[in-house]
């Protein structure tokens, strides 16, 4: 990845009043929704900038997730509740999927958009993309803070001090040990490697076809970030008490690849937001060969200013 490849340039920018905890992109890339720790749910236009406000019926949302391929927005809230949203109406209106009183954790979508997975409590729920429920996977020994689809039959769950993987179809679950409070779950997209970024200021891999692990430390603060590139090669992370970002190669020896290499770190999101780095960065669909990242900051008036900029991926 050379620096050239790494570069962004400057996108637009969105005001809305709230703060943004969570992001999820429409399968077509024009639209983006942003989420806010008061409650609200936006509707931005990629390419102007311009927001709408679409519900604030939750008291704050954790997360987002937009169906691939579809249509529906799901969204969970702190009163328990997972929403969907039909964005094709023309005022989608919130439609409650399930409520609970334990927070729902990673709202993640099934590749071809029919399942919708999240955990509730010590539990992983599997709607199907009608509202109907489909499985309930239990037996983990831990409350679920994170979520993630591997394939069609399988999901990586994450909780303080485990690492699971669960058969959807069989309801079987493989327990890993973390060594940590997971603050992020990221799996490649060829499903080799899941990465948790741990409080403790290191990163936890687990090569899931051969089940080992390794563990990368020496990260300031709490890692909050991780995020894959699209060829699973590459994995940028971000701690809490830093304002650079580190970029991990997966590219070694071996059929799972020898320790990673680190790259090198990158200040290139802190010149422009204070404090940590970006605060999320996603791909955007339908458009090859770019990312949209996404940082945040204190305006005036008690605003928030949300700012997208795209790069070429090496």
């Amino acid at each position: 990845m050379s620096a050239a490849a790494a570069m962004l340039r400057g996108g637009v920018a969105a005001r809305i009043d709230d703060f943004p905890v969570a992001l999820a992109f429409s399968p077509d890339g024009r639209t983006l929704m942003v989420g806010g720790g008061e409650g609200r749910i936006y509707r931005v236009s990629a390419e102007t900038g311009s927001a709408q406000l679409l519900d604030d019926s939750s008291p704050g949302v954790l997360d987002l997730a937009w169906q691939p391929k579809g249509a529906l927005l799901a969204a969970s809230g702190q009163d328990g509740a997972v929403r969907l949203f039909d964005m094709e109406q023309a005022t989608p209106a919130a439609r409650v999927l399930h409520r609970s009183p334990r927070w729902p954790a990673g709202l993640a979508w099934r590749s071809d958009g029919q399942q919708l997975a999240f955990g509730s409590g010590k539990e992983v729920l599997v709607f199907g993309a009608d509202g109907q429920q489909q499985h309930t996977i239990a037996g983990h020994s831990v409350p679920l803070s994170h979520l993630c689809w591997r394939g069609r039959d399988e999901l990586i769950a994450a909780g303080n001090g485990a690492l699971f993987l669960d058969r959807v179809d069989s309801g079987a679950v493989e327990q890993f040990v973390l060594e940590g409070i997971p603050q992020t779950l990221s799996l490649g997209a060829d499903g080799r490697i899941a990465a948790s970024g741990l409080a403790d200021g290191t990163i936890n891999f687990r090569y899931l076809n051969n089940r080992k692990r390794s563990r990368m430390s020496g990260y300031d603060g709490k890692v909050a970030l991780t995020a894959w590139s699209a060829n699973s090669r590459y994995l940028a992370s971000a701690s809490t008490g830093a304002t650079s970002v580190v970029v991990w190669d997966f590219g070694g020896k071996g059929p799972e690849g020898s320790e990673p290499l680190q790259l090198g770190r990158t200040r290139s999101a802190s010149r422009r937001w204070p404090g940590s780095p970006a605060a999320r960065c996603w791909p955007r669909p339908a458009r090859t060969g770019e990312w949209c990242c996404g940082a945040r900051g204190r305006a005036a008036a008690s605003r928030w200013i949300f700012s997208c900029w795209t790069g070429r991926r090496g």
